[in-house]
């Protein structure tokens, strides 16, 4: 079968070819569950997939320039001094498809960017919440067969035993996991700071500062937040915080929407990296998606912490007003 040049295919069916091509790639679905959801038969379906194999759109990623909305890319680029936007297309659920979350696709959306560039020698900081958590599972089999390592940027050590699950065990073997030794929240600023100082919490935050990518998730002020259901702040505190002009959080420092870190008496009881240091890695990556989630992204994209964003269409649109 002769192999088809990228440049003779029309816009929109390149579009559509990328569209067919995530939705049967990514997200799992049956060809006749692609042509059910776009209007197109199965054999159509089909045909578009194998057009795209031989025109080098499909292969183990979509190289397609359509694979992440394009223009909202740009857009977000422009708007932030971003490196790189990374914009999933939106998938609604069909009478008989299940409800896919946006986590799930934003995180397989994370690991795929990821795999590109983690390898042996690679250090990888991480965050927490869903999306952070749904991404670490995706790279297990990375994480497993490659040198590269997993440092975390806060403390939090059951959180992070949980998120990491499996991976723990076999990442801690080959002492390739770096966890800092000490809860998230304190009770007070004293313990904290006492915290700091430790030697054996102090290594593995410097050894964060080092790390050649950093992956971290963007809390919204809702009580669905992981700050709330994590136990470190109540929803009464979140409203007050909220009340002060926070708009979100990224690992656990509340920010305003110019994306300045609010004077909280909380962020004097964290045990983790400031947002400074953060800003300061030659990779930050934000993944985060969902209409609630808008005004924090804005936040977050504001301070200028962030190199690249991973989110979703409707998402991406929200951010950009």
């Amino acid at each position: 079968m002769p192999e088809v040049d990228l440049r003779t295919l029309a816009e929109n069916e390149e579009a559509l070819l990328s569209r067919v091509a995530w939705y049967y790639h990514h997200d799992g679905l049956t060809q006749h569950e692609v042509g059910r959801r776009l209007g197109l038969s199965r054999i159509k379906v089909s045909r578009l997939l194998e057009k795209g194999k031989r025109a080098g759109i499909i292969g183990i990623t979509i190289h397609s320039k359509h694979r992440g909305c394009l223009e909202l890319e740009e857009r977000l680029r422009e708007a932030y001094g971003l490196q790189e936007a990374v914009v999933i297309p939106p998938l609604e659920p069909g009478p008989l498809e299940p409800t896919v979350h946006v986590n799930e696709r934003l995180a397989q959306a994370a690991a795929s960017y990821l795999m590109s560039f983690l390898g042996d020698g690679s250090l990888l900081a991480i965050g927490w919440g869903d999306t952070v958590t749904r991404t670490l599972n995706r790279l297990g089999y990375l994480l497993d067969h490659t040198g590269a390592s997993v440092v975390t940027l806060t403390g939090g050590v059951s959180t992070y035993v949980h998120m990491i699950g499996g991976l723990n065990a076999a990442l801690a073997q080959s002492h390739r996991l770096f966890m800092i030794p000490s809860p998230l929240v304190v009770s007070n600023a004293g313990t904290a700071a006492a915290l700091l100082g430790e030697p054996a919490v102090r290594d593995v935050l410097t050894m964060a500062q080092t790390a050649n990518y950093a992956l971290v998730g963007i809390g919204a002020m809702n009580e669905s937040a992981s700050f709330i259901r994590g136990g470190y702040v109540s929803p009464t505190e979140m409203v007050r915080y909220r009340d002060r002009g926070a708009v979100g959080d990224v690992l656990g420092r509340f920010i305003d929407e110019q994306g300045q870190v609010l004077d909280l008496e909380i962020h004097h009881r964290i045990v983790g990296i400031e947002l400074s240091s953060l800003a300061a890695l030659p990779c930050v990556i934000g993944v985060a998606g969902g209409s609630e989630k808008a005004e924090a992204m804005r936040g977050a994209l504001a301070n200028g912490t962030l190199d690249i964003v991973i989110t979703d269409h409707p998402t991406a649109l929200a951010v950009l007003g």
